[in-house]
């Protein structure tokens, strides 16, 4: 084996070890909102196949295949005697899935721990293409730090370890469009098929990843105008050729790999796409609006909507992403003899794909949540360490100096692992320092996600007798109740609606100890005189995460009538 080559087994080991280590240590840590109700969605798509129901095989407003078919994947290897017991559908909002795992002596959190492994896998894989497909377009060394630098983006990072889409959509997205981009370049027939369908399993994904066209789009306008010499017809033309292939791959993909596309395709995308304009425009699902009424859609495309999206990107990447960020921009629009094309074109592709998703999500209704637009955090991170590796370049060549720019990107990347690394186990708590002490989110953090409430279930499972005890939590369902020895009662939003106070009062009376997810509910103005009346007692442990107050720990038998009064009254 020659040197290149050696270099070549040794770049893709490190990138194997880099990628794996910070993902599975303590893969099975902690449980976040979302992820138990997706087990669900998994087990019943796992149960439709094993039971050739195949028109059964759709979640709502996202096609979510990759993901259903992963933990399917977790179920086969862990629980595959599952299909066989004939219990049906288990109504995913209602938590049906943990008990029936129960009784049948599996652990839900060992399903959950069984699908993040194989998603972390997944996500490898596209992981050292996106690497490949760079180094094709920048030096090797370049392409090298860029990935390490996207990889420990502590947002980014953070929900490669976490059972749900985001990641999958990030890295199949730019899979596609840089083998796009390699395609415009060289013309290899491969890149296109492969571009094609890393857009097809984007859109299996998340419908979101429509956002993508955009990009599409900018690169083949950037090669009708490169090949205009020829007369603007012909490439049109021969680009519009383009274009319908890349298309029908993607709709192949789309068909291929989603079962129920095979019998019930119009189920399929009126359930997905139906769902999907029904959020975008009025707000809800499906099930809540009953119908798509044209006339009563609206896109709320005002620059505050836009701003809050960007706002909380901003505040959940480092500063060297903002420098790096910077960087690129500078190099991109300064005056210089060798242009280099692969950078400038890098440039347009992430701040297309970063501004696409942004203002999908800034103007749609209902779906604000920071993990919908992780494309534009991993677009962003990629232009920042473009920028930082061409201006190490710029460094070597003003200096001549060969080692500077080496040292220089071990400081930077070390930096920016440590960032993430801090974070250590979520990665995805991470604010910026600068923003945090310009005063962006001190009080509470910004969407708390679930994380914390292990601790609190640790806490209370190391209380002798906590196996016979019962705590009323907000956010029980595997946050808590699958660190939890005892009986978890899920604190219902309508408790404390003016209506419901009687079952608040009934549930906190049948409980021992009730868990307050302040980092959530202190946000929420509605809790207020909720979280006041509480405020009249101590909390018997109180859980901070990096300088937020998380979770406030109650015994009820320390309730006094006054209190009960009080709660009954809201």
């Amino acid at each position: 084996m020659n040197r290149n080559k050696l270099i070549d087994v040794a770049i893709y080991i490190g990138l194997i070890v880099v990628f794996l280590v910070p993902r599975l240590a303590g893969i099975g840590s902690f449980v976040t909102l979302d992820e138990p109700s997706w087990l669900s969605q998994g087990a019943n798509f796992y149960y439709a196949l094993g039971q050739r129901e195949f028109e059964n095989t759709v979640y709502e407003y996202q096609p979510a295949v990759t993901t259903m078919s992963i933990i399917s994947l977790g179920m086969l290897l862990y629980f595959p005697e599952y299909r066989g017991f004939g219990q049906g559908y288990l109504d995913y909002e209602k938590g049906r899935l943990d008990p029936f795992m129960i009784e049948h002596g599996k652990d839900p959190l060992m399903l959950l721990i069984y699908s993040r492994v194989i998603q972390v896998f997944v996500l490898l894989i596209l992981f050292l293409l996106f690497y490949f497909l760079l180094q094709r377009m920048i030096r090797k060394w370049m392409a090298v730090f860029v990935s390490v630098f996207i990889s420990f983006d502590p947002f980014f990072l953070g929900h490669t370890r976490m059972m749900d889409h985001e990641a999958m959509v990030s890295l199949f997205v730019f899979v596609s469009i840089l083998s796009f981009a390699n395609y415009m370049h060289d013309s290899r027939k491969y890149f296109l098929v492969l571009s094609g369908v890393a857009a097809g399993f984007a859109q299996l994904t998340k419908s979101s990843s429509i956002a993508m066209f955009a990009a599409i789009g900018v690169l083949l306008l950037i090669q009708i105008v490169q090949e205009r010499q020829q007369g603007w017809i012909k490439p049109f033309i021969k680009n519009t050729k383009v274009f319908g292939v890349w298309l029908i791959l993607l709709v192949g993909t789309y068909i291929i790999f989603w079962p129920g596309m095979w019998v019930a395709p119009g189920k399929m995308l009126y359930t997905v796409f139906g769902n999907a304009f029904s959020y975008a425009f009025q707000g809800a699902r499906l099930t809540v609006t009953e119908e798509l009424e044209p006339a009563q859609f609206s896109l709320e495309a005002n620059a505050t909507g836009i701003w809050d999206v960007a706002k909380v990107l901003l505040y959940r990447i480092t500063p060297l992403t903002w420098i790096g960020m910077l960087l690129g921009t500078i190099y991109h629009f300064s005056p210089n003899r060798d242009p280099f094309h692969p950078f400038r074109l890098l440039f347009t592709i992430t701040l297309t794909i970063a501004t696409a998703f942004i203002l999908m999500f800034g103007v749609a209704q209902g779906r604000d949540s920071p993990h919908y637009i992780l494309s534009s955090y991993f677009a962003l991170n990629l232009l920042a360490g473009v920028g930082w590796v061409y201006t190490f370049y710029w460094i070597k060549n003003r200096l001549a100096n060969l080692f500077l720019p080496y040292v220089l990107a071990g400081i930077v990347l070390l930096s920016q692992i440590w960032s993430a690394l801090a974070y250590y186990p979520y990665y995805f708590t991470y604010r910026n320092p600068i923003l945090f002490a310009a005063g962006w989110y001190n009080d509470t953090p910004e969407f708390p996600y679930g994380e914390g409430l292990e601790l609190a279930a640790e806490y209370l499972s190391s209380i002798p007798g906590s196996a016979d005890s019962t705590a009323l939590v907000y956010y029980s369902r595997g946050c808590f109740s699958y660190y939890y020895p005892g009986t978890s009662l899920s604190f219902r939003p309508y408790y404390i609606d003016g209506q419901h106070a009687e079952d608040l009062v009934i549930n906190i009376k049948g409980s021992d100890y009730l868990v307050i997810y302040y980092a959530n509910q202190n946000r929420l103005e509605k809790y207020h005189p909720y979280l006041k009346i509480l405020e009249t007692i101590e909390p018997v442990h109180v859980i901070w995460i990096d300088d937020y107050e998380y979770i406030r720990i109650y015994n009820v038998n320390m309730f006094t009538p006054e209190m009960y009064k009080a709660l009954a009254d809201l």
